[in-house]
């Protein structure tokens, strides 16, 4: 029994004393009561720890000693008793569930502070979990990389299409024959056949190689600086390539200047 339902035993008892004075004086005075209950408990005590008994049966004795004292209960006192021991249970319990959760909480955090047993084993640290936001960030940044990389690429290759493209389309002279041009693909091959193409009324000229590289010369410092100007992004080859085609149909070649 509870010391919750002692406290009502007591309090019960009392009411029955001021209810009828006759039988409470049948009753020994509390205090008399509680010096016999003492040394009783105190005489039962001493034989008990001989016995080897603990001192809860001498609680379990004087409950029964206060319950005889008291007589029988009332229905009403009885439930409020179980009630009051039904209370103190069900708050046992709450403490107790308190007790475990709390427990439980420590346990975990101990386990979250405590270091990887496999990583330190392995001489590194934990990989950290990579969420699903961030994976989808990282697939994001990856794609857009790679098509950078394709548009750079192509780009490049339009690019060079379209130098090529300009050179051989663009920039190409008219293939038609024209007989008053005489075809080489260098100074010297075009020195030799100016010196075969000349008309026998003309001097022959003793040194036509030398006027006519330093005719080309002048021809080609004027319209490089020109054709970059008006072309650029182009390779010195296709800018020479460019000169010389203007360079066979220009006046100021003179293999022009002998046809005529």
């Amino acid at each position: 029994m509870t010391r919750g339902s002692n406290r009502l035993a007591r309090g019960i008892l009392r009411l029955k004393r001021q209810k009828n004075p006759e039988g409470a004086s049948q009753l020994p005075p509390r205090s008399t009561a509680r010096r016999r209950g003492g040394l009783r408990n105190a005489e039962e005590d001493g034989c008990q720890h001989q016995g080897g008994a603990g001192p809860r049966a001498a609680r379990a004795q004087e409950e029964a000693y206060w319950q005889a004292a008291e007589g029988p209960k009332s229905r009403s006192a009885r439930r409020r008793e179980e009630d009051a021991e039904k209370r103190a249970e069900a708050a046992a319990r709450r403490a107790e569930n308190r007790r475990l959760a709390e427990l439980e909480q420590q346990q975990l955090a101990a386990a979250v502070r405590r270091p990887d047993r496999k990583a330190a084993l392995v001489g590194g640290p934990a990989v950290p979990k990579v969420t699903e936001a961030e994976l989808a960030r990282r697939r994001e940044d990856e794609r857009l990389r790679l098509q950078r990389e394709a548009e750079a690429a192509k780009k490049r290759q339009a690019r060079t299409a379209d130098e090529e493209e300009y050179g051989r389309v663009v920039l190409v002279a008219n293939t038609n024959r024209d007989d008053s041009v005489i075809e080489a693909r260098s100074v010297e091959d075009a020195i030799a056949k100016m010196t075969i193409a000349a008309e026998p009324a003309f001097a022959p000229d003793r040194h036509p190689e030398r006027r006519l590289k330093v005719s080309y010369k002048a021809f080609e410092e004027a319209e490089l600086a020109k054709l970059k100007e008006e072309k650029p992004g182009l390779t010195l080859h296709q800018y020479k390539d460019m000169i010389w085609k203007l360079w066979k149909k220009s006046p100021d070649n003179p293999l022009n200047q002998v046809q005529a």
